[in-house]
């Protein structure tokens, strides 16, 4: 079982205020190592949205904004802070000795904002509800045996599993809003949430902070209202926040970090490293030519990461060792990154019987770093036989077709960060719900079975195992991390990435007076 921290335990721990560090490897909230936070005031934070925006929570996924607003409205079983969990709706949760039943114990008083009290049905419907509809929330709870679990009181549940999966209690921690039982209508933002949704158009969302939030009394809201701002161009974010306009943007180019790091009027904040996303290329392995190693370990010798790092991250990223999960505490720092070497690359081709590889790489610009590192890639390759082409995708048009992606022989890719347990069985696996390198093997299967029912220090030793066959026989070449970065006013404090640095946690945020 992964010991959980409450909110309670965490303020009491470190003072609000202090600037006491963290025993357990916690990152503090923002606002317990810089000022004491003031309540009252309006938040303005412009973040990046779509044309397909809605308050409807099943789709809060679909873009940052929405995102953003669902953490605000909706509360979650529990939250990730440096891998770790924060008990939330949720105050414990058990496993029995082979990790494929879970005993759930709700928290006691806490209420919807149209006055019920939240009970284990609402959590039943909300699960029933998450894994009847596609997208990560369903991906997430994929091992959920549903028909198997019961409600054993009002604040009990027992969660019955397919197969082990130790660290489930991780998988419930990501993002599993939860809302009340029997809802019909999923855009009216119904939720246990610290703020309401007051008003909300294509353009601009109004929350107006519950002054009866059930955890009102050990820390946020401490805003009386927050205003999200859908903007879709990066350079408007920032220019509304320079001219006054927002007090907050997410989503900033990295040229931003350069050209402003000497605006004292300007904050900026950076995701830590084990925060940061990985640029990869994705390989179907069962799509020609990629359905023979030598091809898929040559492209990986055709890329010159060190460059990808110093042109498309503008030196600010890292260089990747085609391995999720830099920086956590289960990544297996003992996999070599391979060096950029075109003559074994031939070689290898060579072997597979090709003289070169004529194919196109399927990419978009719906984030930075995609298009950028395959136009790149382009020259690198050249040198190690492969012969590329871009087929450009337009952004909203890019996850569309579900089947296609996972079906293309070779793609851009852009891992966000989640912890390593709940990454690799969401991408690789036949179980895998985002199965970008095509269908697994036997061996892959076994590792990734023994790894989900481990728990405890053999977790750590499972995703090793896991990260050795990838780095050996997987289809991803993860050659590049980067940073995100998001831009304030120097008087916006208590920001927190909370496990999604790109769809931060305001529910602590809190502006000091100027």
């Amino acid at each position: 079982m992964h010991q959980g921290l409450t909110r309670r335990k965490l303020i009491k721990t470190i003072g609000i205020g202090a600037g006491v560090a963290l025993s357990s490897g916690f990152f503090m909230p923002s606002w317990a190592k810089e000022l004491r936070p003031k309540r009252g005031g309006i938040l303005r934070a412009a973040f990046a949205g779509s044309s397909n925006d809605s308050t409807h929570v099943l789709r809060s996924t679909n873009s940052n904004i929405d995102y953003v607003r669902a953490r605000l409205v909706w509360d979650s079983l529990a939250e990730i802070d440096n891998e770790r969990i924060v008990w939330r709706l949720m105050e414990s949760a058990d496993t029995n000795s082979d990790a494929t039943r879970w005993t759930i114990k709700l928290r006691q008083g806490v209420t919807f904002s149209d006055g019920r009290k939240l009970t284990a049905k609402d959590v039943m419907f909300s699960l029933r509800t998450w894994m009847s509809q596609p997208g990560s929330q369903s991906g997430w709870l994929k091992p959920l045996d549903l028909a198997s679990s019961r409600i054993e009181d009002d604040y009990t549940l027992t969660l019955q599993l397919h197969k082990p999966v130790g660290s489930f209690d991780l998988l419930l921690a990501q993002s599993v809003f939860i809302f009340p039982e029997n809802t019909q209508d999923f855009t009216s933002a119904i939720g246990s949430g610290p703020y309401t949704l007051k008003s909300w158009t294509q353009d601009k969302s109004v929350l107006q902070a519950r002054r009866d939030y059930w955890d009102a009394e050990h820390g946020g809201p401490w805003l009386d209202e927050i205003q999200l701002f859908a903007v879709s161009d990066t350079a408007a974010r920032l220019n509304g926040l320079k001219a006054g306009q927002f007090d907050y943007a997410g989503g900033m180019a990295l040229l931003t970090a350069r050209a402003e790091q000497g605006n004292p009027s300007i904050k900026l904040w950076h995701s830590s490293k084990a925060e940061m996303s990985n640029l990869a290329l994705s390989m179907n392995l069962s799509k020609a030519p990629f359905n023979q190693p030598e091809v898929v370990e040559a492209l990986k010798y055709g890329i010159d990461r060190d460059m990808m790092v110093r042109a498309v991250t503008m030196g600010l990223g890292e260089v990747a060792n085609d391995a999720l999960g830099a920086g956590q505490p289960w990544f297996a720092a003992d996999l070599p990154v391979r060096a950029y070497d075109p003559e074994r690359a031939h070689s290898l081709l060579q072997k597979a019987g090709l003289k070169s590889v004529n194919t196109a790489i399927r990419t978009s610009d719906y984030e930075y770093g995609t298009a950028e590192s395959a136009t790149l890639l382009l020259r690198q390759a050249k040198a190690a036989d492969f012969d590329l082409k871009l087929d450009r995708v337009p952004a909203a048009d890019y996850y569309s077709d579900f089947n296609l992606l996972l079906n293309t022989p070779l793609q851009t890719n852009l891992y966000r960060p989640m912890p390593l347990p709940v990454a690799l069985p969401f991408y690789y696996g036949s179980s895998a719900p985002w199965s970008f390198t095509g269908p697994a093997t036997p061996q892959l299967d076994a590792l990734m079975n023994a790894m989900q029912a481990a728990r405890g220090d053999a977790l750590r030793q499972r995703v090793a195992d896991v990260q050795h066959y990838l780095w050996q026989q997987g289809g991803d070449a993860i050659f590049a991390r980067i940073p995100s970065i998001a831009a304030s006013s120097s008087q916006v404090f208590g920001i927190r990435a909370a496990g999604f640095f790109d769809y931060p946690l305001l529910r602590d945020a809190w502006i000091r007076p100027a």
